[in-house]
């Protein structure tokens, strides 16, 4: 009877391991299928010990199958130092968004593709004719790593990039041609943007617009909001002076908050390119459902809409 009631507990204590272990395996999943975003690179405090400030936005996003390097920053060596410290290993990137031709968000291209040559690379014809062309481009023949995008591309169908142009405006030069990227959650939708020329209602209008997908979950990126004079500190105690001639005023500021909010949005996230009294004006309206954008912060996405077909 003692055997017997021995065989019986091991071969309980077995099954409770094996749900145990189902378990683990369906969460990870379950996380797994979720994605987040990640702030690799930029001008904010940093979370992750040993990461570099500088002028730019590197956001690296983990969704529907896909690892996608929003941009590329303005110094390759501190791109490297950054996906180092935070873990991220430049093989492991699907494929490059660059969201506009201003330096900042470009010039780290050459340290992705000295590690993975045949990286694709989606931008603007402005970008591929800048950048695709250079000495360094043709020999390595990079050049051929790049899609244009003309208005709308999907990557899958819970991930989609858009080309907007920016219009006159308080934030700063219009005409500026940029991408940004949607994800479809079944939370609402998730935008991206480098920084936000287009302008962040407009941006939101055209996604929801594009998408037929009316919820918008998170907002994050660059907004252009800036103070005139203002002066950005690197970690290697350099500053850098961001032209800003027609910053937005405070009743701008509200508005553009009231409008986003009165369109749903439930989360924002404003980094790069935004003022501290813009943020602060954020702050204020959205609450508990504003993010500071800090290097190395990741935020957890809800699952996408769509079945992937990955």
């Amino acid at each position: 009877m003692g055997k017997r009631f021995g065989v019986w507990k091991f071969f309980l204590a077995v099954i409770l391991l094996m749900c145990v272990l189902l378990s683990f395996r369906q969460a990870h999943a379950q996380e797994t299928k979720k994605g987040k975003i990640t702030y690799l690179y930029g001008d904010r405090e940093t979370l992750k010990e040993g990461c570099q400030r500088a002028w730019g936005l590197v956001t690296l996003i983990e969704f529907d199958g896909m690892r996608i390097l929003f941009d590329t920053g303005g110094e390759r060596k501190i791109l490297k130092n950054n996906m180092q410290k935070i873990g991220i290993d430049p093989k492991s990137i699907d494929l490059i968004v660059i969201s506009h031709h201003h330096w900042e968000m470009l010039d780290g291209l050459p340290y992705l593709l000295e590690n993975k040559p045949k990286l694709p690379i989606y931008a603007t014809n402005i970008v591929i004719n800048s950048v695709g062309d250079t000495d360094l481009f043709r020999k390595n023949k990079w050049y051929k790593n790049f899609k244009s995008i003309e208005h709308f591309a999907k990557i899958t169908p819970n991930i989609t990039l858009m080309k907007l142009k920016s219009r006159p405006r308080h934030g700063g030069p219009f005409g500026i041609e940029e991408i940004h990227i949607v994800l479809k959650t079944k939370e609402g939708l998730v935008i991206l943007q480098g920084c936000g020329h287009p302008e962040i209602v407009n941006i939101m209008k055209k996604s929801i617009e594009q998408t037929k997908d009316k919820k918008v979950f998170l907002i994050s990126g660059g907004t252009r909001m800036l103070d005139q004079g203002t002066v950005v500190k690197m970690s290697d105690g350099s500053t850098f002076g961001v032209p800003q001639p027609h910053p937005y005023s405070n009743e701008d500021i509200n508005a553009i908050a009231d409008e986003l909010l009165k369109n749903g949005v439930q989360h924002i996230a404003p980094t790069h390119c935004t003022g501290d009294r813009a943020e602060g004006i954020f702050a204020k309206k959205f609450g508990d459902k504003y993010i500071k954008g800090k290097l190395g912060l990741e935020i957890a996405l809800p699952e996408p809409l769509n079945p992937s077909a990955q």
